[in-house]
């Protein structure tokens, strides 16, 4: 068996990438080192476990392994729980905000050249949850199960530009802590020209106001409830009425009993089947409060967008068709935990939890930044085929003999990716890239 000694590039050389930053000055300025170490660095550390994220290996013993075979030194495992402290949580929250920096500062070519000539950013503001143990309830409390028990849950918050294919910002939170708390998040990092995309859980109307206000834009499917005026006479409009009449539409509005906020209102049927299916889900809501009315239900037989983007830059359908886009954070989530090894939170401290999560951040982020963006770019200038991103975190998870193997060697690996990470030829259903380069 080969010494991963001088395989530290592992991962396609993201201990290269990482070099790209102060590393070391942030971890003096934290106080995660006070003297030049000789076994367990700062780039090491993260090496060693960018490693385990890919072997899928998260103990302390394992861990104490690879940071020997990179640094090339026997590191105890008691060596390696004296570093797991504060000051290292306040180390990779720092490189965290810098390599997040470095995408917001340092603009890269857009993915998408003709998104970029439309909108400055498209983001994507989603969150996922990780369950922890339920000894850690006290720090991110979440809902309680049947018998009253208190459950543990961790709620990451993201913000996702898709013509970059690059992260903006995270936020952990405990699950109390809902997507409507979250909604203003995103103007820290919003500027004239942007595009913000979400789901339900993120409307609130003053939200989308200082959207707006920013000279930015916004597309969210409507809440029920939230009162409709005409944009004239801002007399009550009965939307379900007049879609019974005219199926498709396509105007402007106010919206909020209060807000009055003009918006353009888009509502286009869906197929029979999904109407079903979201009536079903709504009668089965576990929140009794969520009792669905008959008008409720009706009105789930359409999506119903509200957005303050003019006709004549976006049609109806190519509105629905980049609001269905938001699908790609959610593939991003599944990638995470079904290949990155995300949801493996030891079981241990609110040090260590963190200490895992903002690395895996950290390594999610340089992946997805320095990796698959250029492969992705690539593959497109090269034959214009499509790459998988969950293909190619798969590929990463299972061939990591291949890809230590051949660490020095990135053409042998970049030809496999190519090759077997693309998208299959589908007729029926489109895939994120396609639906992308067709709002062209």
């Amino acid at each position: 068996m080969m010494s991963l000694k001088n395989a530290d590039n592992l991962a396609v050389n993201l201990k290269e990438k990482l070099q790209m930053f102060p590393i070391y000055t942030l971890a003096r300025n934290t106080g995660f080192i006070k003297r030049e170490p000789k076994k367990i660095n700062p780039l090491n550390f993260l090496t060693a476990f960018f490693i385990m994220v890919l072997t899928g290996a998260n103990s302390l013993s394992s861990f104490a392994v690879v940071i020997g075979l990179v640094s090339g030194y026997c590191v105890s495992k008691q060596a390696v729980a004296k570093r797991i402290k504060l000051p290292l949580v306040h180390f990779l929250q720092a490189l965290l905000a810098q390599v997040l920096s470095q995408n917001i500062n340092i603009k890269a070519k857009p993915v998408y050249q003709h998104l970029s000539a439309t909108f400055n950013r498209i983001f994507l503001q989603d969150s996922t949850t990780i369950q922890l143990n339920s000894n850690l309830a006290e720090h991110f409390p979440g809902s309680k199960n049947k018998t009253g028990k208190k459950i543990a849950i961790l709620k990451i918050q993201t913000i996702y530009d898709l013509i970059s294919e690059s992260f903006f910002k995270f936020n952990l939170s405990a699950f109390t802590r809902n997507d409507q708390c979250a909604s203003s998040d995103i103007l820290s990092v919003l500027k004239a020209g942007d595009l913000v995309i979400r789901d339900l859980g993120y409307f609130v109307l003053s939200s989308l106001n200082l959207i707006q206000e920013k000279c930015a834009f916004f597309i969210s499917r409507l809440r029920f409830g939230i009162s409709v005026f005409q944009s004239d006479t801002f007399t009550p409009f009965d939307l379900l009425l007049t879609l019974k009449k005219i199926n498709n539409l396509d105007i402007n509005v106010c919206i909020g009993a209060k807000e009055r906020l003009p918006v353009r209102l888009i509502a286009i049927p869906v197929p029979e089947n999904v109407a079903a299916e979201r009536r079903r889900k709504a009668k089965k809501n576990r929140d009794r409060r969520l009792n669905p009315s008959k008008e409720h239900l009706a009105l789930l037989g359409w999506n119903i967008f509200v957005l303050n983007i003019n006709s004549d830059l976006l049609d109806s359908e190519q509105i629905a068709e980049l609001y269905n886009c938001r699908w790609r954070i959610e593939n991003i989530f599944k990638s995470w935990k079904s290949h990155f090894s995300i949801k493996n939170v030891p079981n241990a401290s609110v040090i260590h939890v963190k200490t895992y999560i903002y690395a895996m951040l950290i390594f999610i982020t340089v992946f997805q930044s320095y990796i698959f963006v250029t492969l992705y770019k690539q593959i497109i200038k090269d034959n214009g085929n499509q790459l998988s991103l969950l293909k190619v975190t798969r590929f990463f998870k299972e061939q990591i003999w291949a890809i230590i193997l051949y660490a020095q060697d990135f053409q042998q690996i970049q030809d496999q990716i190519l090759y077997h990470c693309r998208y299959e030829s589908r007729h029926k259903r489109v895939n994120h890239t396609q639906r992308v380069l067709s709002l062209g």
